[in-house]
């Protein structure tokens, strides 16, 4: 598309924990396990929270984990800034200085470092915290802060829309472990104990207010694994994979919130690219959309001014056409299941017999823990790498699924070119498997590595090239202005494994 020709899409987890201050795990096994799967990080520290409520009955011990946390990020914080600035490798992987602000009344602040160097800034409030910032950029000291899991009830750590700045904050996190808060009734409702998903907090709320402000998602997770699959991350579109560049994208909102898959969206509408706002309004509005897709899409929607204008369906494909000689598909790997809470130690050869891997994307989980005083034993059990064309070695851990509704599997996808009558090959724990590529588009395939009630592999349904498409839309959608002065509008991407994408919004000034 015109408008993205000249970016690059890049992955990325901005907002999770390790044990720096309350969480689990060493930072150097957070960000090995960032550089294993994604381009860009934000390891952050629980810092403060200048108005917990310290006079409700039963907060006893919350009071004091997060205090002792505190602490022991203020103790060790000139480590934990030279630390993550020094796994910044401009080209390669990109790392950001980031802290938490705890915040009852206006939301949990995530706050950002540009370069790498920085400090916590003991603010009482938001609004002084925002201040504080808008100070430091213009000293030249670039930071943001975005508010995250924000679909609590305002008052208890949700967003308040009411004092929200975009001038500070350019995007807010809308999905995590926490849950999904983009509108009402969506996937992924919050069950933390923390309670449930307010309308008045919801992204769409936001929206309708006429924020202008972009969309992004994290994980959250407290045990040192950024990206953890299926607990959120953002992809960015950026010129290079630098501070610099990955800075500015998502000070212009150039963002999209990702369950897990890598999913990458362009949209754009009278080459206005997402997160723009469009000064003069027009009623031919040609809007454009890419998507490749990290497995079966199931629907995209179009949103304007938060109602559905379009839907799309994509039917699934499930043959090869007579007569074709070469397929190129993403595959998906699926290990785990076994006993439930018994630890399995995995050696996995995942490849082709003809043709070669053009791309690999690893979908491991760190461990299942919300809760800061949870822990484990292990924070960094996974690895991997390409040999030569054909295959990917990998190496994880699984202990069963703690619940028949959650899905601690670990996984793996590749997109690969190859021969029709080529074979899929496995290699776990040094049993073999092997499928045609023609079964697997005809649908997933199944096995034990030792028998029955024994940990299993799941090939899914190969996905053909055909999940990449482009559609364009014209004037058709005019309509009044909203009493906000804008139109916006935004995509949503429904997979057929329940992984979702998210885009920033265009707005349009009427």
């Amino acid at each position: 598309m015109k408008t993205a020709e000249k970016l690059n899409v890049y992955y990325g987890d901005i907002h999770n924990h390790c044990g720096a201050s309350y969480g689990q795990g060493p930072l150097e096994d957070a960000l090995a396990n960032a550089r294993m799967q994604l381009d860009f990080v934000s390891v952050t520290g629980h810092a403060l929270w200048p108005d917990m409520p310290r006079k409700q009955h039963g907060m006893e011990r919350r009071i004091k984990y997060h205090e002792d946390g505190f602490k022991k990020l203020a103790n060790g914080w000139d480590d934990f800034v030279e630390m993550s600035d020094q796994a910044n490798v401009d080209g390669e992987f990109v790392s950001f200085l980031g802290y938490e602000m705890h915040s009852c009344a206006d939301g949990d602040q995530t706050v950002l470092y540009r370069d790498g160097k920085g400090k916590v800034l003991q603010t009482g409030t938001v609004e002084e915290l925002r201040n504080a910032l808008a100070k430091l950029n213009e000293e030249g000291i670039a930071c943001m802060t975005f508010t995250h899991h924000i679909g609590y009830k305002q008052g208890y750590r949700g967003i308040n829309w009411k004092t929200f700045s975009t001038t500070a904050s350019p995007v807010v996190e809308f999905f995590s472990m926490h849950g999904c808060s983009e509108s009402d009734d969506v996937p992924y409702p919050y069950l933390h104990s923390m309670g449930s998903c307010d309308h008045d907090s919801t992204y769409s709320a936001g929206l309708k207010m006429g924020h202008v402000v972009g969309a992004i998602a994290s994980t959250d997770h407290h045990s040192a694994h950024p990206g953890s699959h299926g607990h959120g991350r953002l992809s960015v579109h950026a010129e290079e994979l630098t501070r610099a560049s990955i800075w500015d994208a998502i000070l212009k909102r150039r963002t999209v919130a990702l369950t897990g898959d890598n999913i990458a969206v362009d949209f754009s509408l009278n080459d206005a690219f997402m997160g723009e706002v469009i000064d003069q309004p027009s009623k031919h509005r040609k809007i454009q959309f890419g998507i490749k897709a990290g497995g079966a899409i199931r629907a995209v929607e179009l949103l304007k001014n938060e109602k559905p204008l379009r839907q799309f369906f994509v039917p699934p494909v499930t043959t090869i056409p007579a007569g074709t000689q070469n397929v190129r598909a993403k595959i998906g790997l699926e290990i785990g299941w076994g006993s439930r809470g018994k630890p399995v130690d995995w050696s996995v050869l995942f490849g082709i017999g003809e043709g070669r891997i053009l791309s690999a994307e690893p979908r491991f989980k760190g461990a299942q823990i919300v809760s800061p005083v949870e822990t484990e034993k292990h924070y960094h059990f996974s690895e991997w790498k390409q040999e030569g064309e054909q295959a990917i070695r990998f190496k994880t851990r699984t202990q069963g699924n703690p619940t028949p509704a959650t899905d601690a599997n670990q996984g793996f996808s590749i997109e690969v070119e190859m021969p029709v009558g080529a074979t899929v090959q496995l290699e776990l724990n040094g049993a073999t498997f092997s499928h045609t590529i023609e079964e697997l588009v005809g649908g997933a395939r199944s096995g034990y590595v030792s028998g029955y009630g024994t940990p299993a592999y799941r090939l899914k349904a190969a996905l053909p090239e055909s999940y990449e498409f482009q559609m364009e839309i014209g004037d058709t959608d005019e309509g009044e202005p909203l009493e906000t002065g804008y139109d916006v509008y935004r995509l949503r991407v429904e997979q057929q494994n329940g992984q979702w994408a998210w885009s920033s919004p265009i707005w349009i000034k009427q």
